[in-house]
C-alpha cells in the first residue's frame, strides 16, 4: 500500500511597504492547502474584515411569515402533489415534515421537504426534531425515488439552505430532495477519487481520514458513528465543517438512529458558528450511487456544513466571488484548526449541558 492520509500545505510570502506601518518593509504570510482525497486545493489568506453580526432576523421572519407556502395554513392549497403512483395521497408526511414536488424542479423526481410546522429558528435553536424530521422524511421518499431514475446509479441528493446568504429563497425551515443520475461536478469527481482511493489502499478514505484526524486539531466530537471536523482544505471565509457516516455511503442507507445521531451533533455545531455571529448556512449530504451500484462501498457519506455571510453587509457583497465560482479555488480567512478550536468548545458545552 502507498502513503495513508497526506495533509500537503504550501506556504507564500509577499512582500509589500505596509502603509499602516509607515510603509515599512512586511512580509505577509498565506498558505495553499491540498484536499487530501481529490487534489483540490484551498488558499487560507489574510483578509480585513470586521467581524460579522446578524440582521434583524426577528423582522425578516415576521415580514416573510404571511404569505409563506410552507406554513401550515397555506402549504395543502399552493404546494403542488406528486402522481399517487409515485407517492400515495401526493405528499409524504414523517413527523412535522412533509415532502411534496418542487414546482420548479431541478431533474426528473425534485422534491422539497418542509421540515416543521415553525417558520423561523435561530440558527442557534435549530431543533434536533426539524432535523430528524426533516432528514427522515428526505430519506424515505429518495428510497422510493431513486428506483424512477433511468440510467445504471441513482443519487439521492439533500441540501438545506438556510436565510437569504445562503440562496434560501424561503426563510421557512425547508430541504431540496433530489433523484438523479448526474450528481452534479464536484460529488462526481469526489467519488472518482473515493473510487480510486479504494482501488490502491483497498480502503474507504472517509474511514482513514476519520481515523488520522481523530483527537486532532481539526477534530470536532462523534456522536452514534457520526464524525465531525473541520476540512484540512477549507471551502468557506469563515471556515466550514464536515460529518461522516461510519459504515454508510448513501442517505437512504440511513438508520433512524443514524439520524438522531446526525441531527443532534448538527444542532451542536450550529450553535457554534452562531456564537461567532454567522447567521445562515448551506448544507450538503454528499451520497454514493443508491443500492448495487455501488458495491462495495467505496464512500463514506458526508455531509458539509458551510456558514454564509455578506463580506460587506452595507453594500451587500457576497462572501463567494470569482476565485470561487471561475477558478475553482477554495479560499478561507480561517484556519481550519482555529475553526475546529472553537465549535469543539461549543460541542463540549453542549453535551455538558445535556447532562453527558
Amino acid at each position: 500500500m502507498d502513503e495513508p492520509v497526506a495533509f500537503r500545505v504550501e506556504k507564500k510570502r509577499a512582500r509589500l511597504h505596509d502603509p499602516r506601518r509607515g510603509f515599512a518593509a512586511v512580509e505577509v504570510e498565506s498558505e495553499v492547502r491540498y484536499d487530501p482525497l481529490t487534489g483540490n486545493s484551498a488558499r487560507i489568506c489574510h483578509f480585513a474584515h470586521s467581524g460579522t453580526r446578524p440582521p434583524d432576523l426577528a423582522a425578516i421572519a415576521a415580514a416573510t411569515r404571511e404569505g409563506c407556502p410552507f406554513c401550515p395554513e397555506r402549504i395543502e392549497a399552493v404546494t403542488p402533489r406528486f402522481p399517487d403512483d409515485l407517492v400515495a395521497g401526493g405528499r409524504l408526511r414523517r413527523g412535522g415534515a412533509v415532502v411534496f414536488p418542487n414546482l420548479f424542479p431541478y431533474d426528473d423526481v425534485s422534491g422539497i421537504a418542509a421540515m416543521c410546522p415553525e417558520h423561523f429558528f435561530a440558527m442557534d435553536a435549530v431543533p434536533a426534531q426539524a432535523v430528524r424530521d426533516g432528514l427522515t422524511a428526505a430519506r424515505d421518499f429518495l428510497r422510493v425515488a431513486t428506483g424512477r431514475v433511468a440510467g445504471d446509479a441513482a443519487y439521492g441528493i439533500v441540501t438545506w439552505n438556510y436565510m437569504p446568504a445562503s440562496g434560501g429563497s424561503q426563510v421557512h425551515p425547508h430541504m431540496q430532495v433530489v433523484a438523479t443520475s448526474n450528481p452534479g461536478n464536484a460529488l462526481r469527481r469526489e467519488l472518482a477519487a473515493a473510487a480510486a482511493w479504494r482501488g490502491r489502499r483497498g480502503r474507504v478514505y472517509g474511514d482513514e481520514l476519520v481515523a488520522a484526524e481523530r483527537g486532532g486539531p481539526r477534530w470536532i466530537g462523534e456522536a452514534g458513528g457520526v464524525a465531525w471536523l473541520a476540512p484540512f482544505a477549507p471551502s468557506g471565509l469563515l471556515g466550514d465543517a464536515q460529518a461522516l457516516f461510519a459504515e454508510r455511503a448513501a442517505v437512504t442507507d440511513l438508520t433512524d438512529a443514524d439520524i438522531a445521531a446526525f441531527a443532534e451533533g448538527l444542532v451542536r455545531v450550529l450553535r457554534g458558528f452562531a456564537a461567532q455571529g454567522l447567521w445562515s448556512f448551506n448544507l450538503c449530504l454528499m451520497p454514493d450511487a443508491c443500492g448495487g451500484a455501488r458495491e462495495p462501498r467505496r464512500h463514506a457519506l458526508t455531509a458539509r456544513l458551510l456558514p454564509r455571510f455578506y463580506l460587506n453587509p452595507q453594500l451587500h457583497v457576497s462572501d463567494v466571488a470569482y476565485m470561487h465560482l471561475l477558478l475553482e479555488e477554495r479560499f478561507s480567512m480561517t484556519y481550519p484548526e482555529e475553526v475546529a478550536a472553537r465549535l469543539r468548545a461549543a460541542w463540549t458545552e453542549a453535551r455538558a449541558g445535556a447532562g453527558g
